[in-house]
């Protein structure tokens, strides 16, 4: 395999990888968010809420992987990146790494969303 395929063939793949991950993170999370939601008395918050949190959740570790930069400051150009594939690699695992904090930040976004959802339902109605 030439060195650009790799390079080609490495970035695709660790962009589904970080697809995988944030699908997983979805699936794994879903049930337990639509019981929350199924006992909150707003409807109009639980449609809402189901259908911005995988939306959310694959936005989070899209951004986090696409914002890894492969020229490192400038310090390195196309032609040495294309030739050094530890660098490739080592990239590679940085988007994997930040796809995995963008699944957390998801996770703490929602969990306080939720939270105040929450006590915001279970508050009592002023007389």
């Amino acid at each position: 395999m030439s060195n650009e395929a790799y390079l080609i063939a490495s970035y695709f793949g660790a962009v589904v990888i970080c697809l995988s991950l944030g699908l997983v993170a979805y699936l794994w999370l879903h049930r337990p968010l639509r019981e929350v939601v199924g006992s909150l008395p707003q409807k109009n918050w639980g449609r809402i809420i189901r259908r911005a949190f995988p939306l959310s959740t694959i936005l989070f570790v899209l951004s986090g992987c696409l914002s890894v930069d492969y020229y490192g400051c400038g310090a390195k150009g196309y032609k040495e990146i294309v030739t050094d594939r530890s660098y490739i690699t080592s990239k590679n695992a940085e988007q994997v790494s930040k796809a995995l904090e963008g699944i957390i930040w998801s996770v703490t976004l929602w969990s306080v969303l939720l939270a105040i959802a929450l006590r915001a339902a279970r508050r009592p109605s002023p007389k």
